[in-house]
């Protein structure tokens, strides 16, 4: 066809301006003007950013598969130093709390325009237990914020004993990471493709690691300075402590671990084993006491799930000689203590200067607790009978103190449902990589129950956000096992056959 005759009266047969061209075109000079504005206001670099940023917005908010990939891949490392904790001076304009919104907004748009395509999974009547059990507790300590000794806060141990500050700390931060696994549910359940949500969950894990190899590589300091007790803190630069970073990568390990020895594709093995390596050096690099008894126990638990005589052989064969190949700086920093056979000596202090003088706190309270960080607010802080610590250095501890012994009950059945529901799963999954993979997230309570006992919480804090998203993935299996079983429509792909 000649689009161009000379000397006739036929129309040029290019498309006729529309709508459609005019938004497109019209949101190209906004955003052109916008990054005009923000390179003569913030500097070249972040006039060239505002482009991308605001197209991957876009495609974020029109697909909520593209942001709820994002919001995966930031989660984990959300509360480091690697993204800001605000933008342009607006607190609470982060990534993170961006990617939310925009993820929360893409599903309700596709609920409301397109209301078949979304399929909505049930949470268990025990799910909403634990979330009434941590929101009480919250509320409950929010009235004994202000009565936090302002030690806590010059020691910037708290930002502010303000009732908003504690709110945002104990309770709306948390709650990103319950919102995140309740959007992946959601996403799980109606993708056909779920194993694609593993590679940005695996790449941040891969990010927390690379933040711990540069700080090691960049302090200058021989691994024994860096196993020392004075340098204990040489990883708070990311934000996080040592015994934080090492149970956040042991369940990122777990997970790997678990699904290296599961995946049946080379290609899926030579990548999970890399990752798995790596993680297990960051892990090493900590130098934290809890972490390294954490991979003892994921090992422990590899073991016990295989049960083949091949993989006992290899484990005996190995471990003495990873023993005796180990640096000698780390095995120094995990027998720390040891030869004192005191168990104060071994346990930093713990003992003594933190958990004995808070067991009378429990009696306060005993069935309903003191809220969420009571020991901010406890006699014994208010005396300096302990250490300036922000939390008792016991998930236990701090289970009956912040919660009480209702509480407690409540938080046991719930961690026992999520046990239940990991390893249900990881025996009926139809895919190998996916029974791996619920089989790590199940030795990720064992984790949180064995480095509990000198750390974090049973609250969900700023260590879990692994255990968080595979529980829900876990949610969203189960719903998609319920859609086949009842015929209910489901996208065509590779859902299993059978996961309870």
């Amino acid at each position: 066809m000649n689009f161009f005759r000379i000397g006739t009266t036929e129309k040029f047969p290019l498309r006729a301006w529309n709508r459609q061209s005019f938004l497109i075109f019209f949101a190209a000079i906004c955003i052109a003007a916008l990054a005009g504005v923000a390179a003569e206001f913030f500097g070249p670099v972040v006039g060239l950013s505002v482009p991308l940023l605001m197209v991957l917005l876009a495609l974020a908010l029109g697909d909520y598969r593209i942001g709820s990939g994002l919001l995966i891949f930031v989660m984990p490392f959300a509360s480091t130093y690697l993204i800001p904790s605000q933008m342009f001076g607006i607190s609470g304009m982060n990534p993170k709390n961006i990617l939310l919104l925009i993820s929360i907004s893409s599903l309700f748009l596709t609920q409301v325009f397109r209301p078949r395509k979304l399929a909505i999974p049930t949470w268990t009547p025990l799910f909403f237990m634990y979330l009434a059990v941590f929101s009480t507790s919250a509320i409950h300590g929010a009235f004994h914020a202000s009565s936090i000794p302002e030690y806590f806060e010059a020691l910037n141990i708290i930002t502010s004993n303000s009732v908003d500050a504690y709110l945002l700390e104990s309770f709306l931060k948390p709650s990103v990471t319950l919102a995140t696994a309740f959007i992946l549910s959601i996403v799980i359940r109606n993708t056909t493709r779920p194993n694609l949500y593993l590679i940005p969950l695996f790449c941040s894990a891969m990010v927390v690691a690379m933040a711990i190899f540069y700080h090691a590589a960049s302090s200058g300091m021989a691994l024994a300075d860096l196993a020392s007790q004075e340098s204990r803190r040489y990883l708070s630069s990311t934000g996080m402590h040592a015994n934080e970073l090492g149970l956040l990568l042991n369940m990122a390990w777990a997970l790997a671990l678990f699904s290296f020895f599961h995946a049946s594709r080379l290609r899926d093995k030579l990548l999970l084993g890399t990752v798995s390596s790596l993680l297990a050096i960051a892990i090493l690099l900590t130098f934290s006491r809890g972490a390294y008894l954490g991979s003892l126990t994921v090992i422990g638990y590899l073991l016990y799930v295989r049960r083949k005589f091949l993989v006992f052989l290899l484990a005996l064969l190995l471990l003495p000689i990873a023993a005796l190949v180990m640096p000698q700086a780390v095995t120094e920093r995990a027998t720390h203590g040891m030869q004192s056979n005191d168990i104060d000596t071994i346990s930093s202090g713990r003992v003594v200067e933190i958990w004995q003088p808070l067991l009378p706190e429990i009696m306060k309270s005993p069935l309903l607790g003191s809220g969420i960080s009571s020991i901010l607010w406890s006699d014994a802080a208010k005396q300096r009978a302990i250490l300036p610590v922000g939390h008792p250095h016991s998930a236990y501890l701090g289970m009956l103190l912040d919660s009480g012994l209702l509480g407690a009950i409540i938080i046991i059945l719930f961690f026992r449902h999520i046990w239940c529901l990991f390893t249900c799963l990881g025996r009926s999954a139809q895919d190998p990589l996916w029974r791996g993979f619920f089989t790590g997230a199940a030795a990720c309570i064992l984790l949180l129950l064995v480095q509990g006992v000198t750390d974090d919480s049973f609250m969900p804090t700023r260590t879990q956000p692994f255990l968080w998203l595979a529980y829900g993935m876990a949610i969203g299996f189960v719903s998609r096992q319920k859609a086949i079983e009842n015929s209910a429509p489901l996208e065509a792909g590779n859902a299993p056959k059978r996961y309870l």
